[in-house]
């Protein structure tokens, strides 16, 4: 689905700690792009666990709104000459970030925030988002920031989604003038996820072991293929690695700005974004952990390449 080239970054806040540090994230990204931001926070009546009389004290509108106008206070003292706008929408967390990310050139939202509004996004709505969003979304974790690394990691399988993940970080990676690192990881999962538990694995230099070594480098080589060409200005490195997926690529977040990876993946990403190494990763990275599905690609390229 193309998107109209004056689509919004759209940061999720709920005024804690972690939703301001994925703010910070999405003005810079914003920035970057020469896009404007749209701030907001969503609220329910439906207060599930809080006791109706707390309720009634409170007026949850006038609150909503302060803490949307609050952040976009927060990012226009970042950086003034962005253009920020605040919204406060009635209704589920969930399906009002959704319904933004309809018209959204990014979503950003924290790994943590505030108790039962925040706490949500990497539970139900956090990977309601990475599966569903039509754009691509970036989870920002509730760590003190540090200094750059230039460095771009894209998890990798050959997939429809893998393939969209490699566009979208060769253009991050020119943005950022960052070096990208595309792996492949191949090892247990790389046999199926509903492979049986008491199924060991395929031993150092056995037969199975090799041949799920090749089957990455090839899914590997598959989702790289003309990018290299395409964007000759980013320094692009490749690596096959043995073990768990999640694992891989949380050790690489250490060292990295941005990790990257599709929605939903084959081999040693498959069912990234339906269980438990989607959780690990989304939860544990050390840094920015951008979601792609497999038409991103084509919609960023729409919103202009690089310079979107």
């Amino acid at each position: 689905m193309a998107r109209s080239t004056m689509a919004p970054l759209v940061a999720a806040v709920d005024g804690s700690e972690g939703s301001l540090r994925a703010l910070d994230w999405a003005v810079d990204e914003a920035r970057l792009r020469g896009r404007r931001l749209r701030v907001v926070h969503a609220f329910t009546w439906l207060t599930s666990g809080v006791p109706a009389e707390v309720v009634q004290r409170y007026d949850l509108a006038t609150m909503a709104r302060r803490i949307a106008e609050e952040a976009r206070a927060h990012a226009l003292a970042r950086a003034p000459e962005l253009d920020v706008e605040a919204a406060w929408p009635e209704g589920d967390p969930g399906d009002v970030l959704l319904e933004e990310a309809e018209r959204a050139a990014l979503v950003v939202v924290g790994s943590r925030g505030a108790s039962r509004l925040g706490a949500v996004f990497l539970g139900s709505v956090g990977l309601q988002l990475a599966a569903l969003a039509p754009c691509p979304l970036v989870v920002v974790p509730h760590l003190e920031p540090r200094p750059a690394t230039g460095r771009v990691v894209a998890g990798l399988d050959g997939s429809a989604p893998a393939r969209a993940a490699a566009e979208w970080a060769f253009d991050e990676a020119a943005r950022r003038r960052a070096t990208l690192h595309a792996v492949a990881v191949y090892g247990t999962a790389s046999h199926g996820v509903f492979v049986s538990l008491e199924t060991p694995p395929p031993g150092p230099g056995s037969p199975e072991e090799r041949a799920a070594e090749e089957e990455a480098r090839r899914e590997l080589s598959e989702s790289l293929a003309g990018l290299r060409a395409r964007r000759p200005e980013v320094r692009a490195e490749s690596a096959v690695i043995a073990g768990h997926p999640a694992h891989v690529l949380t050790t690489r977040s250490r060292t990295a700005d941005l990790v990257v990876v599709g929605s939903r993946g084959r081999g040693g990403f498959a069912g990234m974004l339906l269980g438990s190494v989607s959780q690990t990763l989304l939860t544990h990275a050390a840094c920015p952990v951008a979601v792609l599905h497999a038409d991103a690609s084509e919609d960023d390229r729409a919103l202009g390449g690089a310079g979107g």
